[in-house]
């Protein structure tokens, strides 16, 4: 995909290099980063990813987007690799991805089930309806938001049933 189609909605860009680039896909691990890959460098909880932009430069990127504020000289010298500036690289992560994939979320229909008593019931007599229609269904609240009460505020340990 073309470097200026992914970039749409992003505000605040300022650009050196080619942005009719072509590329192949977006990461912000250094790791993962490979000829045509366009690298986002997030400043982490634990580890900044503008630590690793020299890394990324020896992989031949499309192009490498980072953070205003951020003292990187090497990548001011770049001729052959796009370089993109902006106010937060962690928002405009999000929107080059939504941008890359085709905006996935707009295909998703979301159904919230809510209340004191009954959720799980209605959660599966739900799946089980769409399901007999042909829809793909998804349940996930046993596996997230259960896990997370748990870890953060003790949930099971008050408030469970016995069966």
């Amino acid at each position: 995909m073309e470097l200026k189609q992914i970039l749409q909605g992003i505000e605040g860009i300022k650009a050196k290099g080619d942005l009719s680039v072509e590329v192949k896909d977006i990461t912000n691990d250094s790791r993962k980063v490979k000829e045509g890959s366009m690298f986002i460098a997030i400043r982490g909880f634990e580890t900044d990813g503008h630590k690793f932009v020299k890394d990324v430069i020896k992989m031949n990127p499309s192009a490498i987007m980072i953070e205003e504020g951020t003292d990187l000289k090497e990548v001011t010298k770049l001729e052959s690799i796009t370089i993109l500036l902006v106010p937060d690289t962690r928002k405009a992560l999000a929107i080059a991805s939504q941008n890359f994939y085709d905006n996935p979320a707009e295909k998703l229909k979301i159904i919230g089930v809510t209340g004191t008593k009954g959720k799980t019931t209605t959660t599966y007599m739900l799946k089980e309806m769409l399901e007999k229609q042909g829809k793909k269904v998804r349940t996930n609240w046993n596996n997230c938001c259960i896990y997370k009460w748990k870890k953060i505020r003790g949930f099971f340990k008050n408030n469970t049933r016995k069966h």
